[in-house]
């Protein structure tokens, strides 16, 4: 296990043993119980483990942790891995892939049931849940295509910047598909975990812009600029939202009435 640390990248199934006890007073017993993992490590990020479900797919959040505290708290499962894990990570990575073929050449039905399929090892799974919702989306299933963005919403995991990209590309659809209201909550909650994001500053102040509400789309585009003064598309965003917040001028004093006025 040590000389595996050594190495850059690996991934494998680890255990761990859990004490816990069971009864009260008198009655207490000891127990122990083994709870299994999937481990990774890269250059990027060091070592992480998340847990595996009852599907032996890893699910959820992963956890960093410290080559000191992995080697102490963990026992590697290569049997596990490599007869359990990695064969259904495998399938579910194939049917993530061709889901997101099929979206993107248009069928949308064998999306859905590439995505749907995919869920059916980790109904977590980020990927799928992103890939399920545009494919509603672009079949026009709006009660579905909500239901999926509730979901989204619970998920404080889908507000990561590591899944920035899915989370954008639903946005974007939402906004395209006239769900404004909802695009409007999503770019928000996004914004309490990414404030710093010049895209979806931009974004939300898009869709602000198509919902009527100018001086919010206007703030937006500025916070957008203030983080990338070279966000050319921001500064016509703020002055086309300016333009439409400038209070119309007075109207001009009726004319005073002359002889013939008053008659």
């Amino acid at each position: 296990m040590a000389e595996a640390l050594q190495a850059e990248r690996f991934a494998v199934a680890v255990s761990q043993r859990e004490s816990y006890k069971t009864g009260f007073g008198g009655t207490t017993q000891a127990s122990e119980r083994v709870l299994y993992y999937y481990a990774e490590k890269t250059p990027e990020a060091g070592i992480s483990v998340q847990a595996l479900n009852a599907n032996s797919v890893p699910s959820g959040e992963k956890t960093s942790v410290s080559e000191p505290e992995f080697l102490e708290k963990f026992k590697p499962e290569p049997l596990i891995y490599y007869n359990q894990v990695k064969p259904r990570m495998d399938e579910m990575l194939a049917e993530l892939e061709k889901g997101e073929k099929h979206l993107e050449a248009g069928r949308m039905d064998k999306a859905e049931k590439s995505f749907q399929k995919a869920l059916e090892y980790d109904a977590e799974n980020l990927r799928a849940i992103f890939g399920l919702g545009n494919a509603y989306l672009a079949a026009g299933k709006m009660v579905e295509a909500g239901e999926i963005f509730e979901k989204i919403m619970s998920i404080e995991l889908a507000f990561g910047p590591e899944n920035k990209f899915l989370f954008n590309e639903f946005g974007i659809r939402m906004r395209k598909h006239g769900l404004l209201d909802m695009a409007k909550v999503y770019y928000a909650k996004a914004l309490t975990v990414s404030e710093a994001d010049e895209n979806l500053h931009f974004n939300l102040g898009r869709v602000l812009f198509e919902l009527g509400e100018f001086a919010a789309a206007a703030t937006e585009a500025g916070k957008c600029l203030a983080i990338n003064p070279g966000f050319l598309i921001a500064k016509k965003l703020r002055a086309a939202a300016e333009k439409r917040t400038v209070p119309a001028p007075p109207a001009a004093p009726p004319a005073a009435p002359t002889a013939t006025d008053a008659g």
